[in-house]
């Protein structure tokens, strides 16, 4: 089988697809692949580590303000979408996937002009624009919801499969803790902005900083994102009541599976691949969704898992205010934090990954 899939942009695009060949390999044993992104993505880096080949197309939003903008945009998709015709021709694929960003969206139409069936996986509830556009013309649309679909056009094929996560940290939550010098009966919550890191996230945890000297019992794992950790670490440094045992400073979780592990909660964003690593390792969630991203997508990943209970949503701005309360109420309630783990776990299919495989396959079946 021949395989061509794209996304970039985040990795919230990257590393499903990087599952996706692993899951499709898997089952049909030969696979040629070609990872079709651009050449200024975080999937220039990313892919090659995982050896797979990888091709590169110019693309650029189209979402975005003023004239001159968007024909950037238009111009980029155009000469996009024939590099990607080229691809395609040169490695013939018997399917294409797309799984989001400006890249996949030359890709995937090309796809389609050249009657190479399309996939789609979708890994948000609100669907990004490429998604929505092909979204018709595909052969399938994977969701991880089933609110996502009132967001696409009529005539839209879907499946409904929760985002892939393959857990491949092998320690126990007990080793891991004692690794780490956490005690069995501590309670552990786990922050981060992303990558990058949110200053407003950061801004919570100075102001709650006070609460951890009545608690001992508490411990945070904080990452406060590459740009903001040498500000933090000072002001922290300048707190006398601050315990680096029990409030923990992290720029980035570079194996944030054993952090998921060894957690009891998680504050942070609301990007899909979060969620679904929180739904994985059945960890009840407290959302802060990013309002700086396109069309305040994270709100309704949010929402989805505040309606089914395994998760609260605060909205950024509320966070200073509601934050506090919302937290240390689920801190104290045992009870209610195993509710939400339940609820979590029910959301997490741990055969996601060869599920979207197999609908792949069927798709070049057809």
């Amino acid at each position: 089988m021949r395989l061509i899939i794209a996304g970039g942009g985040s990795g919230g695009h990257i590393y499903p697809a990087i599952a996706i060949v692993k899951s499709v390999r898997d089952l049909v044993g030969s696979l040629d692949v070609l990872y079709i992104g651009t050449n200024h993505g975080l999937e220039r880096d990313l892919v090659p580590r995982h050896n797979i080949p990888f091709a590169t197309i110019h693309a650029k939003g189209l979402l975005v303000k003023g004239l001159n903008g968007k024909m950037q945009g238009v111009w980029a998709a155009l000469r996009g979408l024939l590099e990607a015709m080229g691809h395609i021709r040169r490695f013939k694929p018997d399917v294409v996937v797309g799984t989001g960003g400006y890249v996949s969206g030359p890709v995937g139409l090309a796809a389609v002009l050249m009657g190479v069936p399309l996939v789609l996986q979708e890994q948000n509830v609100w669907p990004g624009f490429t998604n929505r556009t092909l979204g018709p013309r595909a052969k399938r649309v994977i969701v991880p919801f089933e609110e996502a679909k009132k967001y696409f056009r009529a005539g839209t094929s879907f499946a409904v499969i929760p985002n892939p996560v393959v857990i491949t940290v092998e320690q126990d939550r007990a080793a891991l803790r004692q690794e780490m010098d956490i005690a069995a009966d501590q309670i552990v919550i786990l922050a981060t902005g992303g990558s990058q890191g949110a200053e407003a996230i950061n801004r919570f945890w100075l102001q709650f900083l006070p609460r951890f000297q009545e608690h001992p019992e508490w411990v945070l794992l904080w990452a406060t994102g590459r740009r903001y950790y040498t500000g933090i670490m000072e002001q922290l440094n300048h707190i006398p009541t601050w315990n680096p045992k029990q409030v923990r400073v992290f720029e980035y979780f570079y194996e944030i599976q054993k952090f998921y592990r060894m957690s009891d909660v998680f504050l942070g964003r609301a990007g899909a691949m979060t969620i679904a690593d929180c739904t994985a390792f059945g960890l009840p969630s407290i959302l802060v969704p990013s309002p700086h991203v396109s069309e305040d997508h994270q709100t309704k990943n949010a929402q989805v898992i505040a309606n089914r209970q395994a998760g609260i949503l605060i909205p950024e701005p509320d966070l200073l205010k509601r934050g506090e309360t919302e937290l240390i109420a689920i801190l104290k309630d045992r009870d209610r934090r195993g509710k939400m783990a339940s609820a979590a776990l029910a959301i997490y299919d741990p055969l996601a990954s060869e599920k979207i495989a197999r609908t792949i396959l069927e798709a070049h079946e057809r």
